[in-house]
């Protein structure tokens, strides 16, 4: 039991190790190229670790596999199509849990005390691996947003296009009607983006400006208002693009002429495999299970689809 124990635990802290180190190499920027390095650092120290455990039990260890490999590599391509934010926040999914672990193990019989001291240092370096990583978040916020807004059109343009589809035979105006029903939305959803910064931004000045007086300190605070309200200009523009974007996977078929049930269907399929890597996306960047979230919601945009698709028949039945 103890010696798989320590088998196990090895084998992830060297994964987690070769997988920060595997970043760090193709990482351009100085700052978060180092951070990853330190990370890395400290994975391997957790793997000397676990070797000298092993080491005093005679207890044989095994490096890294073939689809230890293969996941790595599935990583650093998750990286160049996802980003470096959502990489990490997929590869320290398991940090709490592993603190968690750490504190178990500490308390063992199995340990001995500087063992079981160093397992308690090894819980806290854990712990701060998220604060460290939130240097490297450089785009995390923008992510977000853009998540949200693609989710959004996703949602409300295929309930749009399913409940025109039932009362419309053309292809052509089901299309129209979905484009109509994602500029509209992309209008609201930006406007809506931009009283909402615009807002905070206004709440911010009010506070500079008495931080100004108490302080005499105006021109590093006006400095960071401005940052703030850059910030702020460029969410809305994130929010507006990704919409549409995602309103557009739903009008696909019937952009492509695909009329009645088939491009129903169709729109469905599109709109379901769009929605389950959205809600995937959201789940990383949540700390949930990006699989039961994926699955989630793009059950509840089906879900939404078909109960306006109803309406529509409905309307159709009685004459409309």
């Amino acid at each position: 039991m103890i010696s798989e124990l320590i088998r196990k635990n090895y084998k992830e802290e060297l994964f987690g190790a070769t997988v920060y180190e595997e970043l760090a190499k193709t990482e351009k920027n100085v700052k978060v190229k180092e951070v990853l390095e330190d990370l890395a650092n400290g994975e391997r120290s957790h793997a000397s670790f676990w070797k000298e455990v092993a080491e005093s039990r005679g207890v044989e260890l095994e490096e890294l596999g073939f689809f230890d490999r293969l996941k790595i590599k599935i990583l650093k391509l998750f990286r160049r199509v996802f980003g470096l934010p959502l990489t990490l926040k997929l590869v320290e999914r398991g940090e709490i849990s592993d603190a968690e672990k750490y504190y178990q193990l500490s308390r063992a019989a199995e340990f001995n005390d500087t063992e079981r001291q160093k397992l308690s240092s090894i819980m806290m370096q854990e712990l701060v691996h998220e604060d460290l990583l939130v240097q490297t978040q450089i785009n995390a916020d923008k992510i977000r947003d853009a998540i949200y807004a693609v989710s959004d059109g996703l949602i409300e343009v295929l309930a749009g296009v399913s409940g025109l589809s039932s009362i419309l035979a053309s292809p052509f105006l089901v299309a129209l009607g979905g484009i109509i029903i994602g500029v509209s939305g992309t209008i609201s959803m930006s406007i809506g983006a931009y009283l909402s910064s615009s807002s905070e931004n206004d709440i911010r000045k009010s506070k500079l400006k008495k931080e100004k007086l108490r302080t005499l300190l105006g021109q590093a605070y006006s400095s960071e208002g401005n940052n703030e309200i850059n910030k702020n200009s460029e969410s809305v523009k994130i929010t507006a693009i990704s919409y549409i974007l995602g309103a557009l996977v739903p009008i696909l078929p019937f952009l492509l002429g695909l009329g009645g049930l088939l491009g129903l269907i169709t729109s469905y399929a599109f709109t379901g495999v769009v929605t389950f890597i959205v809600g995937g996306i959201i789940g990383i960047l949540s700390d949930v299970n990006p699989f039961k979230k994926g699955a989630v919601m793009a059950g509840l945009a089906i879900v939404a689809a078909l109960v306006t698709h109803l309406i529509g028949i409905a309307f159709h039945f009685i004459g409309y």
